[in-house]
């Protein structure tokens, strides 16, 4: 009983203190808190959940293999237990979450208008920063709802008699926009994580303390593991339409309603921003690059990014010259050195040959069949032109032109008013019933040859 009472003295003290403490180590109090307890559970259960979708990445490809697909028909299988095991990690961060907002309270209500380091405009905009931090926690956590009903209502449509190949891609097309909403909520936390690391070391500088200095702050992985099987990875359903450059299909598997998208001279200003859009809304697309662009380290980075993220890489030729107005010589530089360049810079050469203005020349054909690249133009686009130099009416003219039909292929560019139309244009697509073709469906043996 002595020993009970000692505690609850103990106990009672530590209250009073805390509530005697300066605003100043009030604020401090739960820095470090966060830093030390709140923000390693997050990127700890983070880690485990894109840990899990790699793990279950493998699965399906063993699973979907299997001519019976016995695994997709027993609830209790490696698939499901992997697709529990992420949903409780997820359901997890409800805990986080709850603690982030009682501490942006706490750091809210701290009364430090009489104070000589900290100035309260500093400590309300950390305050909302943990709010902020905790609303993307909250994303995950609902958006993972969203994945474990889209993955299970999957998994079901594979286990059923009528299950074909459409089903299978209809499915992992499906699963991966929604994946890719929660990496996008990912980027959200690491961009709170910043911002909080970087309002919490200024406070700290002005009390004198410690600050987190040049080591790297706490990160999670953004990058998440699309579904895919060596099947639908490999599977050649369309081929280019020489004469026009529509993408057509080649297989009876493809789904003819059907377009592919694609921007251009990537990556300038907004082509990683542009990547993100599509990503996050589960829309393949080819980004085809200039040399000169990824000629510095920056450049480099972009362009990993965007690959990264899962998208194709095209050759644009390095300075966008027209190539029926250099020499063959040049022709050949000018292709094959950007062909190296996005190599370094990705690790593999690109399959994909645009020319710039759409003027191919029998060097540049050349060139890029001996480099094995398929050679296309397009079917439409208007985002050069002055009356579509803002988002609105680009978006507008893309989904409503007579000249949208199955197999087109759309031309846009790395531009700040295309990457705003970029949403609307791809929900627009989807809303008129067009499935945005994956380029790794499409045949090398097609393409332009003159």
């Amino acid at each position: 009983m002595r020993k009970y009472i000692i505690v609850m003295l103990f106990t009672a003290a530590a209250v009073i203190l805390g509530a005697c403490g300066s605003p100043e180590n009030k604020v401090l109090s739960n820095i470090e808190t966060i830093e030390e307890n709140t923000v390693p559970a997050l990127t700890d259960t983070i880690q485990n959940i894109i840990d899990r979708e790699a793990e279950m990445s493998a699965l399906f490809n063993t699973s979907v293999t299997d001519e019976e697909l016995s695994d997709f028909k027993n609830d209790q299988s490696p698939l499901y237990e992997n697709l529990n095991q992420r949903s409780e990690l997820a359901a997890g961060l409800t805990e986080i979450e709850e603690e982030l907002k009682s501490m942006s309270e706490n750091i809210g209500s701290a009364d430090v208008s009489e104070s000589e380091e900290l100035k309260e405009e500093q400590v309300q905009q950390l305050a909302e920063t943990v709010e902020k931090l905790g609303e993307s926690i909250k994303n995950v956590r609902e958006g993972y709802e969203n994945v474990s009903s889209t993955e299970t209502a999957f998994f079901e449509s594979l286990a059923s008699e009528n299950a074909d190949y459409n089903t299978l891609n209809e499915g992992i097309t499906e699963v991966n926009e929604v994946h890719g909403e929660v990496a996008a909520y990912y980027q959200s936390i690491n961009e709170q994580l910043q911002a909080f690391q970087n309002g919490s070391n200024e406070m700290k500088n002005a009390l004198g303390e410690k600050t987190a200095g040049s080591e790297k702050s706490a990160q999670v992985e953004t990058g998440t593991t699309d579904v895919k099987t060596e099947e639908s990875a490999s599977q050649k359903l369309y081929t280019v339409d020489p004469e026009t450059s529509a993408i057509v299909p080649s297989s009876e598997e493809a789904e003819p309603a059907a377009v592919l998208l694609t921007i251009d001279d990537a990556p300038d200003e907004n082509a990683v921003a542009m990547a993100h859009t599509l990503k996050e809304l589960g829309a393949p697309a080819i980004f085809f690059v200039n040399g000169m662009f990824i000629e510095s380290e920056e450049g480099r980075e972009k362009l990993k990014e965007i690959h990264e993220l899962g998208f194709e890489i095209g050759n644009h030729t390095y300075n966008h010259f027209n190539m029926q107005e250099i020499t063959p010589e040049d022709t050949a530089l000018e292709i094959i050195d950007t062909s190296d360049l996005i190599e370094e810079a990705v690790g593999e050469r690109p399959k994909y040959f645009r020319a710039p203005f759409g003027v191919n020349s029998e060097a540049s054909i050349s060139t890029a069949e001996k480099e094995n690249m398929t050679v296309m133009n397009w079917t439409y686009g208007f985002d050069w032109e002055p009356e579509y130099q803002e988002a609105e009416s680009l978006a507008d003219i893309m989904v409503n032109t007579e000249m949208l039909g199955d197999g087109a292929n759309l031309l846009m560019h790395d531009r700040t008013w295309t990457s705003e139309a970029l949403r609307d244009i791809v929900n627009g697509l989807r809303d008129k019933g067009y499935t945005l073709i994956d380029p790794k469906t499409i045949d090398t043996e097609g393409g332009v040859t003159e």
